[in-house]
C-alpha cells in the first residue's frame, strides 16, 4: 500500500517542514496585529452602541472574532502548507494557504545565498535564507530555519553550485 504526500509534490520522502518555532513566532505577530484591530473594533464598537448604532457594534465585535481566529488559525494552516526540500539539482519549495506557490532554484543558478536575522527570529532562534539567483524571476525565500541548521543548508547548497558547471 502506497501513500499519497500530505502537501502536495515537494512533501515526499525527502521534504523538510520548517521549525516548529517559526509557527510560535508567526502566532505572536498575528496575535499582535488581531490585538490592534480587536481594540480598535472595541473602540469603534463601544461609541456605536453609546451613540445606539447597534448594526455597527455588532459588526465592530464580528470584525473582533474574525481577527482573533485568523491569529489562531492562519499560522497553523501556513506551517502545514510549508515544505522544502534540498535535492541534487537544487532547493525544492512549495507553500501557500489560498495560493499554492511550489517553486524549484536549480544549483547552477545559485550565485548568492544570504542569512537573515531580525531581532524577533533571533529570539525565536530562527533565520530566512535568501537565495539570489542569476534569473531575477527564481530568487527565493526559505524562513523559520532553525540558527544551528542553516549555515549547513547554505553550505550544501553553495556547495553542489560550485560543483555543478551550469552546462
Amino acid at each position: 500500500m502506497t501513500t499519497a504526500p500530505t502537501e502536495g509534490p515537494t512533501a515526499g520522502p525527502g521534504s523538510q517542514p520548517l521549525s516548529p518555532r517559526v509557527r510560535s513566532l508567526w502566532h505572536l505577530l498575528w496575535g499582535i496585529g488581531a490585538g490592534v484591530v480587536v481594540l480598535v473594533a472595541l473602540g469603534i464598537g463601544l461609541a456605536a452602541a453609546f451613540a445606539g448604532a447597534a448594526a455597527v457594534a455588532a459588526a465592530s465585535a464580528a470584525i473582533a472574532m474574525v481577527a482573533v481566529a485568523a491569529a489562531v488559525a492562519v499560522p497553523r494552516a501556513r506551517y502545514r502548507r510549508w515544505r522544502w526540500e534540498l535535492t541534487d539539482e537544487g532547493l525544492e519549495v512549495a507553500h501557500g494557504v489560498l495560493v499554492r506557490v511550489e517553486s524549484a532554484i536549480p544549483v547552477f543558478r545559485v550565485q548568492q545565498i544570504d542569512v537573515r536575522q531580525g531581532p524577533l527570529e533571533r529570539a525565536f532562534g530562527l533565520v530566512t535564507l535568501q537565495i539570489t539567483t542569476a534569473s531575477s524571476g527564481s530568487d527565493g525565500l526559505l524562513p523559520g530555519i532553525d540558527e544551528d541548521r542553516a549555515e549547513a543548508v547554505r553550505r550544501q547548497l553553495l556547495g553542489r553550485a560550485a560543483a555543478d558547471d551550469g552546462v
